[in-house]
């Protein structure tokens, strides 16, 4: 990947220097346009199809460093308040607060840095819901052979790509959550399963639930909770999420 991208076989400790061309290829697409009379509108259109587009397909392979990002988010915030080529504007609010969307009061403009985060977390979601990918399967055999991805670890010979990927999986597992199935692979007390109930709750009340299996919880002859038993093992606030969870008429693996 690194070769692929122009960068050496091994992005070491200078990795600011190794994705200067990032910053060099906005500034040139800049001066192509600068002498063009550009309104506020087809600045913005520019910024964003254009400007904070260049940088995607790096920031989906690796995690940039957050210096990086906010010198591109100068040139991007010179570039929208300048006046005309040369001439510097002022800059009347914060680059952050035309982050927002355009429901809070901002323009839509994308945080490079939040931006880069998600897309190297949709690479990590790729690789647990999609494992039969090629791009899973050479990660797999490579960094984790005998676990799935959430229970990788990282070695410290590993790619600089995988490491940016593996960065990511803290964030996928605090939103990750099992649709429930047939329930075989689900623990009760230490998966994430009930929308909007943190794991680090569930695991306060797995000292409760071991003797309790998934498929207890459920009437398996005609798809429905027990909602006796929910009430009496779980927390009243807990009990009425998991009686919203919609079941299945035809019982499926979970996911």
């Amino acid at each position: 990947m690194e070769r692929y991208l122009g960068l050496p076989n091994v992005v070491g400790r200078r990795k600011k220097e190794s994705f200067q061309y990032l910053k060099e290829k906005v500034h040139n697409r800049i001066e192509g346009w600068s002498t063009r009379m550009l309104s506020q509108g087809g600045k913005e259109v520019f910024l964003k199809a254009v400007l904070q587009a260049i940088p995607t397909y790096a920031m989906s392979c690796f995690l940039l460093p957050k210096s990086l990002c906010r010198d591109m988010e100068s040139i991007f915030a010179k570039f929208w308040w300048q006046k005309a080529h040369g001439r510097r504007g002022i800059h009347w609010c914060q680059w952050k607060y035309l982050c927002r969307s355009k429901e809070n009061g901002g323009l839509g403009f994308r945080d490079m840095a939040k931006f880069n985060i998600s897309l190297l977390a949709k690479q990590g979601w790729r690789i647990l819901s999609n494992p039969d990918s090629l791009l899973a399967q050479v990660l797999k055999a490579k960094y984790f052979p005998n676990v799935n991805f959430l229970y990788s670890r990282l070695e410290s010979n590993a790619s600089y790509t995988w490491k940016s990927i593996w960065a990511m999986k803290g964030i996928l597992e605090e939103g990750l959550c099992w649709k429930v199935g047939k329930g075989t692979h689900i623990s009760v007390g230490n998966d994430s399963w009930i929308p909007d109930v943190n794991k680090s709750k569930l695991l306060d009340l797995a000292m409760n639930l071991n003797d309790v299996k998934f498929a207890d919880l459920i009437n398996q002859n005609n798809r429905t909770w027990k909602k006796e038993l929910i009430f009496s093992t779980f927390p009243e606030d807990v009990a009425e999420k998991i009686i919203c969870i919609p079941l299945a008429e035809e019982p499926h693996d979970d996911f």
